[in-house]
């Protein structure tokens, strides 16, 4: 059965998310559809705990002092919806690692402040989020619209990519640097593949798609040394000789970028992604 419970508020970050205090003095983020409307800081309010969706507790390690001074520099509407999209985006990926609070709204804020002032930066890597951390793409696109919403704000896609990155660094508990680094890398190895077969690829092909799925999971394979067989690879090295010398290239590339081995039997199956582009 639900009760109510005493919340002492730090500040309300908009009507559906609360920076507060419970009777134990322990800070927490409470997020809840209307649940910050009418809220005054530094007042008692008595919630429902049926109306909370989500608690953020400092037991958690979530309200460090990083998080407390974004509270207090950036505009608490902008906070509240990134808290918004934080939530949603548990719903749909599951737990994130919790320093995505501090990460997303600092990006966010940031990005905002660039937007008024008429900087935008410029995402090089834009296609390649969009197909390889689909997921975390759509979601992203839902925030867009959260902002838009909350605040009037549109911000362009390239942002929209930049989300993208931090949701799924969060969800695979990595520093955002190394999936930036990641996704260079595999812009990298498509520039030597285009300038190998002598074209710029159309990048709605489905076959272009698939090669970026495949080079990511190739790379994630021999991160984790975890081998496959390739039973064509003899046909492909006799008869595909050009798109498997393209592929050695590219393995050079990956293999000197992540300290890593990539095996004759990848390679063999990167031939066939590049010979179907080839032709």
């Amino acid at each position: 059965m639900s009760q109510e419970n005493a919340y002492h508020i730090i500040k309300a970050l908009n009507n559906n998310v609360i920076l507060a205090r419970n009777t134990n003095n322990q800070e927490m983020i409470l997020i809840g559809k209307g649940i910050g409307f009418g809220k005054k800081t530094d007042k008692i309010a008595y919630i429902n705990d049926s109306r909370i969706q989500k608690v953020y507790s400092n037991s958690q390690g979530v309200l460090k002092e990083e998080y407390i001074q974004l509270v207090n520099a950036i505009d608490r509407k902008v906070i509240g919806v990134v808290e918004e999209i934080i939530l949603l985006a548990e719903k749909e990926l599951g737990h994130l690692d919790e320093h995505i609070h501090i990460a997303l709204v600092d990006h966010v804020g940031f990005a905002l402040e660039r937007l008024k002032q008429g900087m935008v930066f410029s995402n090089p890597f834009l296609y390649e989020i969009k197909t390889m951390y689909k997921d975390e793409y759509d979601i992203a696109l839902k925030g867009k619209s959260l902002l838009f919403k909350r605040l009037g704000v549109t911000i362009p896609d390239d942002e929209v990519g930049y989300i993208a990155l931090h949701l799924y660094s969060s969800r695979q508990r990595k520093d955002i640097k190394h999936t930036i680094k990641d996704t260079r890398l595999l812009n990298t190895v498509l520039q030597l593949i285009e300038k190998e077969i002598g074209y710029n690829i159309d990048k709605n092909l489905t076959m272009y798609k698939r090669l970026i799925i495949h080079l990511k999971q190739s790379i994630t394979r021999s991160e984790n040394n975890k081998e496959i067989v390739n039973p064509l690879l003899d046909d492909i090295i006799a008869k595909l000789d050009k798109a498997y010398h393209i592929a050695e290239k590219v393995a050079k590339i990956i293999e000197a970028e992540k300290g890593i081995v990539v095996s004759k039997d990848e390679k063999g199956f990167l031939a066939l992604h590049i010979e179907r582009l080839r032709n």
